[in-house]
């Protein structure tokens, strides 16, 4: 947890962490609404570490790059005490449905939608149940 002291960095919001922030709309940042974290804006293209995150503000419909999918600076987020396992089960529901329907850029919503799977194998009580268990669960 950060303290008002502690300046936010990119490694405070790893992939599908639940966050606070105001998505941008022609040049507006607009009012603060949940949003998940898709990705650090980084890697083997980008000089330097990463300082910003990608953001999809589930709350405005499927992901679509440039209108609920956004790069945001870690200062303009607030990390959520509430994770994909332990949000409102309807919230979450809207979120996988969306996330179905949705595009990211260059495919980079790849881990976002692992964890989001695994997430949901947690909730349902799949994750810990053993391979001839789940055939039977889908079964019935």
């Amino acid at each position: 947890m950060l303290t008002t002291d502690q300046k936010s960095t990119v490694q405070d919001f790893p992939t599908a962490t639940l966050v606070v922030g105001g998505p941008w709309f022609r040049g507006r940042q607009g009012d603060s609404r949940p949003a998940v974290v898709v990705f650090p804006l980084g890697g083997p293209d980008l000089p330097g570490d990463p300082t910003m995150v990608v953001v999809w503000f589930f709350t405005l419909g499927a992901p679509e790059p440039g209108d609920n999918v956004q790069a945001m600076f870690p200062h303009e987020l607030t990390p959520l005490d509430d994770t994909l396992t332990s949000m409102n089960q309807d919230v979450f529901r809207d979120l996988v449905c969306s996330l179905r329907r949705g595009r990211f850029a260059y495919d980079d919503g790849v881990q976002l939608r692992a964890t989001v799977r695994q997430a949901w194998r947690e909730r349902t009580g799949l994750a810990d149940a053993d391979p001839a268990a789940r055939q039977t669960l889908h079964r019935s």
